[in-house]
């Protein structure tokens, strides 16, 4: 059965269907299906993966292991949410004159053109097209985010068009030089650039050369991740961004270039056999964290202050991943998920509030917001509840199992520095969501249409974020443990 080759077309199809559309709800049934197909193949895939550890089609050039697998999942949940909200949330813009029918009908041509991408990169097995997939999902993202076409959104689309190119540039060059690394001296045979076969030769690599492509590709694909201090594009885009791409650059996209980047990590760990690079994930993972905390204090706009929360998930998830324990590396993929169902409800939320109120500055939303839109502030006060950590949500227990098995590792200096920022950053969230809550009532837009709107998509996230925070199933736990071990070098 063909899986890898429809999860990478179906979307592409839709988008390439949007643009023959004239109506937009042709548009968006069109992603709603797509998506829902993606989410069924995924689950498939997941099955597949489990019976026969990997999957390959086309002669290779698709490859899907574990990891592959649970980042399929998590791009066609998100995607699919995604696709769900935008549909009432751009009727609403219209209906306001904030967007041209034409830019509604880029988004829905865009966006299934940049989660094509984004399976892309976790599908390929030749690294140059990783590459080449990850530019793909840059250069439709970026158009997303300027799609209101305001100063401001253009100028948070430049800041991430010129870092995001810079990245991505740094990050070709580490691709060659681990291509160069491979080629053996006095041979004419090219050799292949499949992760595959580069890992079945790690040994052979050129070690200096590997070092030095993956501190390009960690600065390159770290850039497109969003860690320190290459991340200052991303509370730009993230605020400028329509809604629903903010969800998706939050709860998919940032991971997607993390993924890259551990594909290299498990790379370089095989060639080396030391702690090379596990140290530099740790160490800008730690740096993220902190890093994001201070910025966390003194944000004044909601969908910035997500944008640096979302820094801190990811320092963690590499924090976890860097410091090498089999259960720390298992808690960062727990967390990914977990921040994957969490960050796009906020995100939703954000933009029903910003709709409503017309604003972003939390000084001016004030409590008035609860009365006209309850069940938006119900959702939001779960999602930012399991955001900070708080039982019994599931980013609770994955912190726990990366804090956990840091200290079983004999880490104890570096779980207390990463429980420090944890801690430091639940107070600054918890801090500022109050002033949304306890600030001075202010008038919000009276429009009683705008109760329920987005919470089938916040809802969806929200019980499945329920579901596996109180039960994993016995599939997921399988394959997120394959995936660690894939990660973490375990034969």
């Amino acid at each position: 059965m063909t899986l890898l080759v429809p999860i990478v077309i179906v979307p592409a199809a839709a988008g390439l269907l949007g643009l023959a559309a004239r109506s937009r709800r042709v548009m968006a049934a069109a992603n709603l299906i797509a998506f829902g197909v993606t989410l069924a193949l995924g689950v498939e895939l997941l099955w597949e993966v489990l019976a026969r550890q990997v999957v390959t089609e086309c002669h290779e050039f698709f490859r899907a292991d574990a990891l592959s697998a649970w980042m399929v999942l998590l791009i066609s949940i998100v995607s699919l949410s995604c696709s769900l909200y935008a549909g009432r949330y751009f009727r609403r813009d219209l209906s306001d004159g904030l967007v041209s029918p034409s830019r509604v009908k880029e988004f829905f041509v865009l966006t299934p053109l940049f989660a094509s991408g984004m399976f892309l990169v976790v599908l390929a097995n030749n690294l140059g097209v990783m590459w080449f997939a990850l530019e793909a999902t840059a250069l439709s993202s970026v158009l997303l985010v300027a799609l209101y076409n305001r100063n401001t959104s253009l100028e948070a689309a430049w800041k991430y068009v010129i870092l995001g190119s810079l990245g991505l540039a740094l990050a070709l060059f580490g691709t060659i030089f681990t291509y160069a690394a491979a080629i053996e001296k006095h041979s004419t045979i090219l050799p292949s650039f499949n992760w595959s076969h580069l890992m079945s030769v790690a040994r052979q690599l050129d070690h200096r050369m590997i070092k030095l492509a993956f501190v390009f590709v960690l600065v390159g694909y770290g850039t497109k991740a969003g860690l320190a201090p290459m991340h200052t594009w991303l509370p730009d885009a993230h605020s400028e961004a329509p809604t629903p791409t903010s969800a998706m650059l939050s709860g998919v996209s940032l991971k997607v270039a993390l993924y890259a980047l551990l594909r290299f990590h498990i790379l370089t760990t095989q060639c080396l056999d030391s702690s090379f690079s596990r140290t530099l994930l740790l160490v800008f993972g730690l740096g993220s964290m902190c890093l994001a905390v201070p910025f966390i204090l003194v944000q004044t706009n909601l969908k910035r202050l997500l944008a640096y929360s979302s820094l801190e998930h990811v320092g963690l998830i590499c924090a976890g991943i860097g410091m090498n324990s089999p259960i720390t590396i298992f808690g960062a993929l727990l967390h990914m998920g977990y921040h994957a169902l969490t960050k796009p409800v906020l995100f939703f939320a954000a933009g029903n509030i910003h709709q409503h109120c017309h604003t972003l500055q939390m000084r001016l939303i004030g409590p008035g917001i609860a009365s006209m839109l309850p069940l938006t502030m119900v959702c939001m006060g779960l999602a930012a509840a399991a955001a900070i950590g708080l039982p019994p949500f599931g980013l609770f227990f994955s912190e726990m199992t990366v804090l956990n098995g840091g200290f079983a590792s004999g880490q104890g200096a570096v779980s207390a520095l990463v429980l420090a920022a944890l801690l430091a950053a639940f107070c600054g969230i918890l801090y500022q969501l109050t002033r949304i809550l306890l600030g001075a009532p202010k008038i919000a837009r009276n429009n009683q249409t705008a109760r329920f709107d987005g919470v089938p998509a916040m809802g969806l996230m929200l019980g499945l974020l329920l579901l596996f925070s109180v039960w994993l199933p016995t599939t997921l736990s399988k394959v997120m443990h394959q995936a660690a071990n894939i990660i973490g070098g375990a034969k």
